[in-house]
């Protein structure tokens, strides 16, 4: 149902920053700013996504544009694939579309180069954002402006296959479990399945935003606010590392080989090949939906040990919809923006295909048209995202991440491999990764 992000995604998302970093050269490429969609009296619009999304973009807009006759919607859509790519040759052009999908990690370059206008002047009149907490509008603020409105609620969670554990008598673990429950119950299940079943996949390598919810927990970020420096400490990652060295001598979590199989391969993941029953790749049951015939369930990332332990866990806002600041039609695309965010027809339509609903009003209207799976899935996305809010002393949300970040995360990867095949100590695999990633980042 293409309502969460794979590690595959996320990947890609991340090399999508090289695209953006073309930016530059494809707006200096333009002669001046033309309007968006200039060759058409039409409003332009374009996302990406699976099928089952294109068709309720087209379902919606089809119903928007019976109440709004004066607004002639042209659509485009694709795969993620080249999305952006197309995009900056529109720019360079001036014939960039006047609204589009955005993703939530290139649109602050975007913002910041100009392609992107603010919408602030629309909010409480013709964008209405009723429901929408400050934590997820962030997804879309650049410099104290905003530049997208939040699709959805995009969380960190396990999926965890609870029919393998009702099979080896286990109970499903308190969502306000932590780092020492997750141990205890992985060990559990390699016990009672007589070792033929480990409990979670090996995520010492930092698999979607484990490791980064780890660091917040010590009130530490994966980049510094500038982008140009790693956010956490040597200590931190060597407790994170510890953790997992250990996890892999009690046989809580399978053996590198298994590991270094699954990396980008969602087919090969621990829990769909049944080596495994939870896993920290929201993927498996995503794009599509499951990817495994197991009975899934979802849990939070764990907290940190202890009455005092610090909220790691975020929200994010999915995808976004942003108009671009060469359109002489931003008015009309903030009006489309408003439509898919509170219309009861349109979110009616958008199901889960752009992420879980932004909203509770949202999330209500839809909750009795899905199936039991996607039922829990929203639920605990729910759960996260108020546990979030209502935190005392929680980080913001992470910034969009910075050019060369998708180097980093596989680098944490394979420092993690490296450690697990025993062909590094963590501590000289420390030295080596804070060395390639200031490499990197130029800091």
């Amino acid at each position: 149902m293409g309502h969460q992000i794979s590690r595959r995604t996320l990947f890609r998302t991340a090399s999508g920053l090289a695209v953006a970093g073309t930016l530059g050269s494809a707006l200096s490429a333009c002669s001046g700013g033309t309007g968006a969609g200039s060759t058409s009296s039409d409003l332009t619009m374009t996302w990406w996504g699976s099928d089952d999304r294109h068709n309720a973009y087209k379902k919606a807009l089809k119903y928007f544009q019976e109440k709004n006759p004066k607004i002639k919607i042209r659509e485009t859509y694709s795969g993620y694939e080249g999305f952006f790519d197309k995009f900056n040759t529109n720019i360079a052009g001036g014939s960039a579309p006047d609204l589009l999908q955005m993703d939530t990690a290139l649109v602050a370059q975007y913002a910041r180069k100009g392609v992107l206008a603010p919408i602030d002047e629309y909010v409480g009149e013709s964008l209405d954002l009723t429901g929408f907490s400050k934590t997820l509008l962030a997804a879309g603020t650049v410099d104290g402006k905003l530049y997208g409105v939040p699709s959805g609620i995009g969380v960190n969670q396990l999926t965890v296959n609870r029919s393998g554990l009702e099979e080896l008598g286990l109970e499903f673990p308190d969502p306000e479990w932590t780092w020492t429950d997750l141990r205890k119950i992985s060990q559990d299940v390699h016990k009672k399945s007589g070792g033929k079943v480990y409990g979670v996949d090996d995520v010492g390598g930092g698999a979607l935003q484990a490791f980064e919810v780890f660091a917040r927990e010590h009130g530490q970020t994966f980049f510094s606010d500038d982008g140009k420096k790693i956010g956490f400490t040597a200590d931190t990652l060597q407790q994170w590392w510890e953790y997992w060295a250990e996890m892999r001598k009690l046989n809580a979590c399978p053996p590198p080989a298994i590991t270094s199989a699954a990396h980008n391969d969602l087919t090969k993941n621990a829990v769909v090949i049944g080596k495994a029953l939870f896993t920290f790749d929201i993927g498996v049951y995503g794009a599509g939906g499951s990817i495994t015939d197991a009975q899934l369930d979802f849990l939070p990332t764990p907290q940190g040990d202890g009455s005092g332990a610090r909220e790691g866990n975020f929200v994010n806002g999915g995808v976004l919809l942003s108009a671009t600041k060469a359109s002489k039609r931003v008015a009309d695309s903030v009006k489309i923006m408003s439509f898919f965010a509170q219309d009861t027809t349109a979110i009616k339509d958008m199901q889960l295909y752009r992420g879980i609903p932004p909203t509770e009003k949202a999330r209500n209207l839809i909750a009795s048209g899905l199936n039991e799976t996607d039922k829990r899935n929203m639920a605990m996305a729910d759960y996260i995202s108020k546990r979030v809010s209502k935190a005392a002393d929680v980080l913001p949300a992470p910034a969009p991440p910075p050019q060369g970040a998708d180097q980093i995360w596989d680098l944490l990867f394979q420092s993690n491999l490296a450690v697990a095949f025993g062909k590094k100590s963590i501590k000289a695999q420390l030295g080596e990764f804070f060395d390639q990633a200031a490499g990197v980042l130029g800091g």
